[in-house]
């Protein structure tokens, strides 16, 4: 689905920021930028502030507070930090830990941040992810290659059919393995690598090459799994919306 990391980093009006993808990782860091309104992601949600406390609370308003803050799939959540924030989000079958909103302590944020200070390596993010949260969960190898395969397109009976499984059997793997439907994790997936190319084709372009119907729907998608639109991100980055050509921003690598 995802091969060597991609990434690409802008610093621009006193702001840096950095987003990254590879394999089950998605990263994204910035000095500085308001947190979104609110957001429902498919995946783990792993908050790490540079320096005081992120703290994240719930639909019940209950608050979690940490250095780090881990959110597990399917939990709407809003969020504030302090300056200096960089997350990470991890797609739903690599870790087995309890539902519900985590604090790490200091420990383990300082050796995930190194991780994530020079190059991203998610080879080496994922030994220290592993060793901070505990070990991975055993999934079906079937269900394995199905999750492989959702960057080609296929529907729900292909993918089944390909890794030898009922339509119906495949989604009851996704539900008991993953916690959401494989349509959903594709649209994170896509939602992900939009967020690559946004800084250097305009939106409705960007939609179209990741497989959204069109722009409004990558919008919505992008507001409710991220909380923010791709307006908004882009504005935390300081770039403009494109109508055409390429911005000033480095591209993805």
């Amino acid at each position: 689905m995802i091969g060597q990391p991609r990434y690409w980093r802008l610093e621009r009006n006193g702001n840096a920021v950095f987003a990254a993808v590879g394999d089950e990782f998605t990263c994204y860091a910035e000095v500085s930028g308001p947190p979104g309104p609110g957001a429902r992601s498919p995946t783990w949600q792993l908050t790490l502030s540079w320096d005081g406390l992120v703290v994240v609370t719930d639909e019940q308003g209950r608050e979690t507070a940490g250095p780090g803050v881990l959110v597990s799939p399917g939990l709407w959540h809003t969020m504030r930090h302090p300056a200096g924030v960089t997350s990470v989000w991890i797609d739903p079958h690599r870790l087995t830990l309890p539902r519900g909103i985590h604090a790490l302590d200091q420990a383990h944020v300082r050796r995930l941040l190194a991780d994530l200070e020079d190059e991203f390596d998610p080879d080496r993010l994922r030994r220290t992810v592993h060793r901070a949260l505990g070990d991975p969960p055993v999934v079906d190898p079937r269900l394995t290659r199905a999750l492989a395969m959702l960057g080609g397109g296929a529907d729900l009976a292909e993918l089944a059919d390909g890794v030898g499984l009922s339509a119906r059997r495949l989604r009851q793997l996704s539900a008991s393995m993953v916690g959401c439907s494989l349509t959903k994790l594709r649209r994170w997936h896509r939602v992900r690598e939009a967020g690559l190319l946004l800084p250097f084709l305009p939106t409705a372009e960007v939609a179209v090459r990741t497989g959204f119907a069109d722009q409004a729907h990558l919008i919505r998608s992008m507001a409710e799994l991220t909380g923010r639109t791709p307006g908004s991100a882009l504005a935390v980055a300081g770039i403009r919306p494109l109508s055409d050509g390429l911005s000033a921003a480095t591209a993805p690598r």
